[in-house]
């Protein structure tokens, strides 16, 4: 889920919280029904995000453990753009 999805997954929750809350006679537990799926998604972001910085680490860590001295120098070129990309269009 790309920050963008994710983004647009809480605008659509908070939409549905609004339009229920006009409705529904009970705010409390309405509240906590959407902290709970807010919650939810949340979590899904934050394991995937966690998923791709350990696959990227592990790409890393094996392409500069490789006994290929090739395998090396690219590993390294690849972290430095990286590095570079996110220096330039980081958050």
């Amino acid at each position: 889920m790309t920050t963008d999805e994710f983004r647009a997954e809480t605008r659509a929750l908070l939409a549905r919280l609004l339009d229920d809350a006009a409705t529904h006679p009970n705010r409390e537990m309405l509240l906590e029904v959407y902290i709970d799926e807010l919650t939810k998604l949340y979590g899904q972001q934050a394991h995937q995000l966690l998923n791709e910085v350990i696959n990227d680490a592990r790409t890393r860590l094996d392409a500069r453990l490789s006994p290929d001295p090739l395998r090396q120098t690219i590993a390294s070129v690849q972290t430095t753009m990286q590095d570079l990309w996110k220096t330039l269009w980081g958050p």
